[in-house]
């Protein structure tokens, strides 16, 4: 009888440790990889993409029938900015790797550079005129104006996250708790 008092006393903490793991099991998987910093960089992305589009269905006061026009012409020239910074990224990481190559290989180089640098511009400005054709100058004026807005939140809310305050939403509402 003795034995058996053994066996079932830890019995309890055997089970409560058993519980404690299978909780925080999930947690423990859960956790990023070391490799990207602590940071699912698509994660963010998207979730970045998201805000925006909230943001700007907002700001410019979409509605199903606009909305229908608008977010293909946006999404586009999205898809062609992202090509375009991912070629300027490209170009100054083959910049920072010149090492022991001729003058006319530095310039063709500065050339990409260079065209790659001319270019953002003037993909914005295709937009502009995009919208513009679609929805008239004022509105055009508009997106610009919350595009903006929405880099300045995103700003905020970087800055107030860095230096631990809590957190605001766009329209410099604070949160309800």
């Amino acid at each position: 009888m003795n034995d058996m008092k053994m066996i079932i006393r830890p019995f309890p903490m055997v089970l409560s440790t058993l519980m404690v793991g299978l909780l925080l099991s999930p947690a423990l998987l859960a956790q990023p990889d070391g490799r990207s910093g602590g940071v699912d960089r698509e994660a963010l992305r998207e979730r970045m993409d998201v805000m925006a589009v909230g943001f700007l269905t907002e700001e410019l006061e979409l509605d199903a029938e606009l909305a229908q026009v608008f977010w293909p012409i946006y999404n586009a020239h999205k898809e062609e900015l992202d090509r375009a910074t991912r070629d300027l990224k490209k170009i100054g990481e083959d910049l920072n790797a010149f090492e022991g190559g001729s003058e006319d290989e530095f310039n063709t180089l500065l050339d990409r550079l260079e065209a790659a640098e001319f270019g953002l511009p003037q993909l914005r400005a295709q937009f502009l005129r995009d919208v513009s054709e679609e929805f008239g100058p004022d509105f055009a004026v508009r997106c610009i104006q919350a595009q903006k807005k929405f880099k300045q939140v995103v700003r905020q809310r970087m800055q107030q996250r860095m230096s631990g305050q809590k957190s605001r939403r766009p329209g410099g509402r604070p949160r309800r708790p």
